[in-house]
Formats: C-alpha cells, structure tokens, sequence
C-alpha cells in the first residue's frame, strides 16, 4: 500500500510540473485553454486495467505525458503466452495472481505539419512499476512410500524501472475528442523483487522445495532468482533480479482536450 502511495503522489508531483513546465516555455502570452488532453486506453480495459494518460502541449511540435496505470491483483493475463515462456510445470501459472500500479512519463516529438497532438511521434519514455501478488510453485512429500504433491503460495512483489521509446500517432476526430494510437514501444530495464513462503516444511519437503527452486532458477528466462537462504522448517523465499523487457503496443486512447 505504502508503495501504491508513493508511486501515486510521484504522479501528482509530475502532473504539476508538465503544467509548470509548459507555461514557462510558451511562447504565445495569451493562455491557450486546449493544450491538454486526458485519455482513456480501452483495449486496457479487457483485462481489468485501468490505464490514463494526461499529456500537455509544451511548444509548437512537442508535449509532455504522464501515464498512470491501475490493475488489481487477478489471475495472469495472456496466461497460455506466460505458460509457453516459462515452460515448468513446477510453477502453476494457472493459479499465480499479479497486481500492477505503473507511472510512466513521455516526451514526443510530433513529426507532421500539424504539429503538437497531432499526427505521427516519437516518445522516449522512462517507466516504472510494481507488481504484487502470488507464485504457487509444486513440491513433494512423502506418504507411506508414496509421493504426494503439494503447492505452496509465495507472496510478494516486485519493482521494475525501463526506459524506451514509443511510435505512434494520434487523431482529432473532433474539436474535443482525440484517438491516440500506440504502435510500438519496447523498453528495457531491470528488476528486483522478494516473495516468501511461510508454512512448515519436514526435512523431504525442504529438499523437494529446495530442488525445485533450483530447477526454476535454471528454467526461467532473462530474470535472475537468487535464494538467500536454502529452505528450511518454516517455509522459504526467493529474490528476483536482473534484466526486464517490455512493450507499449495496440493501445487504443481515447481521449478529450481540453
């Protein structure tokens, strides 16, 4: 909660300084009461996120935008494409949840005659953004001689910061209204994030669970996991480090200016 805060109040801070920013840097003295515009991403929507963005007109091809992004803890979206990649059956994709509060602030330079907010861009972009919720990962026990699976819940979170740069263009489709298109935008960066499991573990369990948290160590792609401590009689825990990619894509942003 104390991290949703801080990455809510870095957003108003931002917010307020777009709007210091661009009237320090026009040109015209007359106030122009339509370099804003506040959007909607729709396609967001399907899976329950709830993504705005408030960009500002600063100079005659350029703007400034701030994205904020919102989405409960739920189960994984596009979970067939997460299974594919992580490719380990000890990890129960089916079951993990992920929530998401993002903050990502943009600068563009708009390319066409028409200039600022309208038109193709560019937008190099610095985002972050943290991510809570749970791991279920298999391990065994033994009964009578017999192996029996069991699952446990590893809770935590993790922050990762990226930079990059967004293609795309945007509409007026009326004196108000606006369609914001984004096309590409990968970005790179790194992570670190901690998830602990609490729950008693007898000596086979902790060489069960410590022997899968190897293997995924080896299975999993780009992120690096790290274990502090081997499992022990009260559970255990694991840290994620290391490189994170994504990508700004298909986001379809209506907006209004104003």
């Amino acid at each position: 909660m104390k991290s949703h805060l801080k990455t809510i109040s870095l957003s108003l801070f931002l917010l307020a300084t777009v709007n210091f920013v661009a009237a320090q840097a026009s040109a015209d003295p007359v106030k122009n009461d339509k370099d804003n515009i506040i959007k909607l991403n729709l396609p967001a929507l399907v899976f329950k996120n709830i993504s705005l963005q408030f960009e500002r007109k600063i100079s005659s091809k350029n703007s400034f935008a701030v994205g904020i992004r919102y989405r409960p803890a739920g189960s994984i979206p596009f979970r067939s494409v997460v299974e594919n990649a992580v490719d380990d059956a000890s990890i129960k994709v089916d079951l993990a949840r992920i929530g998401n509060v993002g903050i990502t602030p943009e600068y563009r330079f708009y390319l066409g005659k028409k200039g600022a907010l309208q038109g193709f861009y560019i937008g190099p972009f610095i985002s972050y953004n943290y991510y809570n919720g749970d791991v279920p990962i298999n391990y065994n026990d033994y009964v009578n001689n017999m192996s029996v699976e069991k699952t446990a819940v590893f809770k935590g979170n993790t922050s990762a910061f990226t930079a990059g740069f967004q293609l795309g263009a945007q509409w007026k489709l009326s004196d108000k209204i606006y369609l914001d298109w984004w096309i590409l935008g990968p970005n790179y960066g790194f992570s670190n994030g901690d998830f602990d499991f609490v729950g008693s573990l007898n000596d086979l369990e902790q060489i069960s669970m410590q022997f899968e948290l190897e293997k995924i160590q080896q299975t999993i792609p780009l992120i690096k996991i790290e274990m502090p401590e081997k499992a022990n009689a009260s559970g255990a825990s694991f840290k994620v480090k290391g490189p994170w990619a994504g990508i700004r894509a298909f986001g379809i942003n209506l907006g209004c200016r104003f």
